[in-house]
């Protein structure tokens, strides 16, 4: 009895002594934007006891209380030390670890530490993607991402955006791969900007090489957005825009117009067109510009759910984005739809299942651009100002009773006016537009599922498959009209096509890490079976039966001689075989291996499989002894690499000979054509075809000082691109198309330089980013006897642009030119060796042509490289800061070292086009000018008609503020009593600025094909808009 009463005392004490020591705690971890963070580790410091927080960031402990501070952790975020010794309820907000975030850096088929990287690599966050509103997720890597220029391909709504990875480096397909969730595919303006997490730009052949055949023209990596586990997130993003043209072309005046047109006619010979009488009192003086540009609205609309919980997550987002355009926003106008769900499980602790899903769906009108004849911003500048828009009787037109066809009325009945001084291909832009009907609708399902499997310690096995299922139908109607006299649409048109595409693709890979003390090991091996099918049907009839847009349809036509229709299938199969290893000590020396063996049905037998690979190594100094803890270099590492990398981009059995339906067949010479409709050999065959192949040198430097506040980086590069797919040109006479061929070899040649300098002081941070590049090309061989491929032919004018041996790749290539004879003596002095006048032909006033080839005469034998529409350097600046809630950022972007032709301007059509206004400065007499000769109609010395001369090449060099952007975040007073978790508003304007020597709209222009490229022929230009926007989160 004693002793049972002694334990009950002892065991009283105990407890009594337990229950005073204990605490009791309760608290709220919240996140940067004040939501609540769930799964954040609260660790009671120097014990193993702890919680882990709800979905709502909520937690409860009890603990001796001689213990005084918890451990707040959470992956991403700075580790915090709570005092607790005299609360009993705590709030915590944890901040963002910029570093640990930028740790990990997305690779081919995985993720590495930043630290080891030893490729050339960018990335481009989800913050960047949305700081600047864009339509494409592409349009955020410019200016953003050294060595990467993005071009769009117009100003038109919808238009997409041409990338292009250290240069250009072929006649053929220049596009990188996307790799979007694991899929792989060469186009991404579909998605949606507001879904992608993040972008990885593999730029050198080290880097892709993992990718092989397909990864010639560099990598982007593009991973969306998934779930958080914890309760259920809300936000919108949106803004509502009005856009309006960056600027005016200034053209002539009515005056300005008689009088140049005066002096062509006096300089020729001939007697005044216009009197003085009517030049000082002109009946009209039209601004087309004015009335064809107008203000018009855009808007973007995304909503997105995600949450889960630890064994499932998901996100689901709707977005829709709207735009019509600046020119008629009621013909020229685009709006997408975007729906994405992505969700993971874990079926165990070892298993996980996911899926990535997205649909896409658009409809698109605009109007014709950039087109030799009929581009409707072409005749904008080229239409004179003398005509009115507008004609109230058609009894005033010329000759109206004559006409065919009706003129083209507006929806008012006004009929629009028809000029009496321009030539017949120029016609009233206005009556253009309100006789364009066109529409372009597409649909894009893209998916994959994927299984993750940790089949022992540090192994991992992966299987993906992925389905990409796309179509485009475009309709066209063009009514019957009469613009003039020799443009006259006498029977309505109707075209309808239709496009699909079906690509799957299965990837499966295992990981191997692991780690022996201080040595890092990783290894990879996988394979890929890749399948892309197409099918394209186009028909098209006239006569249209009922008239209209709303009955445009094939089947409404005429069913006569006229109709006609087109189809094609194309097949394209890939398997390939891959590995990687990976090895670092202790973060100080880095190698890495990779190989990849691929097999392409788009060669033959001989030349069916290509190996490629490379090799790479990096050297982190600040982790050595002697540059451990220095107090300036906070980081510093060399890395270089070597690799190869291949392109199959020619398309489809083209090694093979292939035969089509034709209507005419040359035999002979070229006037020798047998027009009888059948079968034909429409290719010739090429067994030797093989792949092209790229090898390339990158040396790199990283550097962090004073704790990181300044990274730079930098890459030096030497790219070799060996037998260069593309068509190899052959006489018509052959009777057959050109063979593909591997044509050459191009090499490029940059550096790139990329900067962050970021700092805070107290509430007030700011930051400076800052990229440019530098790149140089040549061709180094062309497999013809004349070492010369042309480009397309423009109007009359033939290989206006060109690839040359020993020449960049490409050039204008064209007529040297050495100023303006300013008199008669001037022209009897340009001589040849026998003293006989090179340009016999010439007057005072004519340009002087430059006798390129020493053969005293001036012909097609004397075309040289004048110039290059390919840029020396790109550069991008960022600059901004937030104080409080306050946030500003200035965006800047440009080119510099590139040519344009301004080919609106060429002045081929006279007698009386319009012409921009600096041709009113042209010559008029001896020392009047040294720039533009003289006007004439009359023109033996090819003043004009030699469009490809250096007279009518422009520095396209730009400066643009793309983006300015202020903006305000509620603080948690106002976000309480909305009962909202985060609430963001901001102004934001777009190309507001640009400085350019360019006359004409844009000097922006996309690429459109190496030897395409830097010809204006009245390209849409871009829009400046104004935004307002808000980001909101509940």
């Amino acid at each position: 009895m004693k002793r049972f009463f002694l334990l009950s005392l002892i065991s009283l004490w105990l407890m009594s002594t337990a229950i005073a020591q204990t605490k009791d705690i309760s608290g709220n971890v919240i996140d940067e934007h004040g939501e609540g963070l769930p799964g954040v580790s609260i660790q009671i410091e120097g014990t193993t006891s702890g919680a882990i927080t709800d979905f709502n960031g909520n937690f409860q402990l009890s603990f001796d209380e001689k213990h005084h501070k918890l451990k707040v952790s959470y992956i991403g975020y700075l580790t915090q030390f709570i005092d607790v010794s005299t609360v009993t309820n705590v709030q915590v907000q944890l901040v963002p670890d910029v570093e640990e975030l930028d740790e990990l850096v997305i690779v081919g088929y995985g993720v590495q530490k930043k630290a080891v990287v030893t490729g050339a690599i960018a990335s481009v966050k989800s913050d960047d993607i949305t700081s600047t509103p864009v339509m494409s997720p592409a349009q955020a890597m410019q200016g953003r991402t050294a060595g990467v220029q993005v071009q769009t391909v117009s100003g038109a709504p919808g238009a997409g955006v041409d990338v292009r990875v250290r240069g250009t480096a072929t006649n053929g397909d220049n596009r990188p791969l996307y790799i979007v969730d694991g899929v792989q595919m060469q186009d991404i303006d579909f998605l949606n900007p507001s879904d992608i997490e993040s972008m990885e730009v593999l730029k050198d052949a080290a880097s892709s090489a993992i990718y092989g055949s397909r990864a010639a023209n560099g990598v982007i990596i593009i991973t969306t957005k998934g779930g958080n586990s914890g309760k259920m997130k809300i936000s919108y993003d949106g803004f509502i825009a009005i856009q309006q043209p960056t600027n005016k072309v200034d053209l002539l005046n009515s005056q300005q117009y008689m009088q140049l047109h005066n002096q062509g006619r006096i300089n020729d010979g001939q007697d005044p067109k216009f009197t003085d009488h009517q030049i000082a009192n002109p009946a009209h003086n039209t601004d087309w510009q004015e009335e064809v540009f107008n203000a018009a609205p855009m808007t973007s609309h995304n909503i997105s759910i995600n949450g889960g919980s630890e064994q499932s997550t998901y996100l689901s987002s709707l977005g829709y984005y709207g735009q019509q355009g600046i020119v008629s926003p009621d013909k020229s106008h685009f709006e997408r739809i975007n729906y994405r769900l992505n969700s993971e499980h874990k079926i165990n602790d070892k298993v996980k299942l996911g899926q990535n899903l997205t649909y896409s769906y658009s409809k698109q009108t605009g109007i014709r651009e950039n087109n030799v004849h009929g581009s409707i911003l072409q005749n904008v500048m080229l239409h004179d100002p003398l005509t009115p828009v507008y004609v109230t009787d058609p009894n005033t037109i010329e000759d109206y009773d004559n006409y065919p066809v009706s003129p083209v009325k507006d929806r008012y009945g006004r009929y629009y006016g028809i000029s009496e001084h321009v030539t017949n291909s120029i016609a009233n832009p206005l009556a253009q537009i309100e006789n364009t009907y066109n529409e372009t609708q597409r649909n894009n399902l893209l998916g994959n599922i994927y299984l993750s499997a940790d089949v022992f310690e540090g192994l991992t096995f992966k299987t993906d498959f992925g389905l990409k299922v796309s179509s485009v139908n475009t309709r066209t109607y063009e009514p019957e009209a009469y613009y003039n006299s020799g443009n006259i649409i006498d029977q309505s048109a109707i075209t309808q096509s239709n496009r699909t595409f079906q690509n799957w693709q299965w990837e499966s890979t295992l990981v191997y890490n692991k780690s022996v003390g201080l040595h890092n090991f990783s290894g990879l091996l996988g394979f890929t079976l890749l399948s892309e099918d197409q099918i394209w049907t186009q028909a098209n009839r006239k006569n249209n039966q009922i008239p209209g847009w709303d009955f445009g349809y094939v089947g409404n036509g005429v069913a006569d001689g006229s109709q006609a229709a087109n189809g094609m299938r194309y097949e394209h199969r890939l398997a390939s075989f891959f590995g990687r290893v990976n090895y670092d000590y202790d973060n100080k020396y880095m190698a890495t291996l990779v190989y990849r063996r691929d097999g392409s049905s788009r060669f033959g037998a001989n030349n069916r499989f290509g190996n490629f690979f490379s090799v790479q190594a990096g050297w982190t100094i600040s982790n050595e002894d002697f540059l451990k803890n220095n107090e300036h270099i906070t980081f510093l590492k060399l890395r270089g690499g070597y690799g190869q990398t291949g392109n199959e981009a020619i398309g489809d059995f083209m090694y093979l000979s292939t035969i089509g339906a034709t209507p005419a067949y040359p035999l002979g010479a070229n006037t020798n054509t047998i027009y009888n409709p059948g079968m034909a050999i429409t290719a010739m065959d090429n067994p030797d075809l093989k792949w092209e192949q790229v090898e390339e040198i990158n040396i790199g430097v990283d550097v962090g000082l004073w704790h990181d506040k300044l990274t730079f980086t930098t890459d030096i590069y030497s790219r070799t691109r060996k037998g260069l797919l593309d068509y190899l040109p052959i006489p018509s006479f052959v009777g057959k198309g050109s063979p593909a061929a591997n044509i050459g070899d191009v090499r490029n040649q940059g550096v790139e330089l990329a900067l962050t300098y970021r700092k805070s002081e107290g509430d007030f941070n700011y930051f400076i980013t800052a990229n440019a590049a530098y790149n140089t090309n040549k061709v180094l061989n062309i497999a013809n006897d004349e070492g010369i491929i042309f480009g397309d032919t423009f109007f009359q004018h033939t290989g206006q642009s060109a690839m040359v041996a020993g020449m960049p790749l490409p050039i204008f290539y064209g007529f040297k030119t050495d100023g303006i004879f300013q008199n008669q003596a001037e022209i009897d002095a340009h001589v040849n060796d026998k003293g006989e006048r090179i340009q016999p032909n010439a007057r005072p006033g004519d340009i002087r042509y430059v006798d390129s080839n020493g053969d005293g005469k001036i012909d097609a034998n004397d075309r040289t490289n004048i110039g290059s529409p390919v840029p020396d350097w790109i550069a991008g600046l960022t600059v901004g800061f937030n104080y409080k809630g306050w946030d500003f950022s200035m965006f800047w972007q440009g080119q510099f070292g590139a040519q344009m032709i301004n080919a609106v301007q060429r002045r081929d059509l006279a007698p009386l086009q319009n012409y921009n206004s600096r041709y009113a400065n042209t010559w008029n007499g001896e020392g009047s000018t040294n720039s533009f000769p003289r006007m004439t109609f009359n023109d033996p010395n090819h003043n004009y008609d030699y469009i490809n001369d250096m007279v009518h090449i422009e520095d396209a060099s730009y400066l643009r503020l793309k983006n300015i952007q202020v903006g305000y975040t509620f603080n948690d007073e106002v976000l309480n009593k909305l009962k909202i978790n985060r609430l963001r508003v901001y102004l934001s304007l777009n190309n507001l600025l640009t400085f350019t020597d360019y006359s004409g709209f844009d000097p922006e222009l996309s690429f459109g094909g190496a030897m395409g490229a830097g010809w204006d022929k009245g390209s849409y230009p871009q829009a400046m808009s104004f935004m307002l926007g808000t980001n909101i989160s509940f």
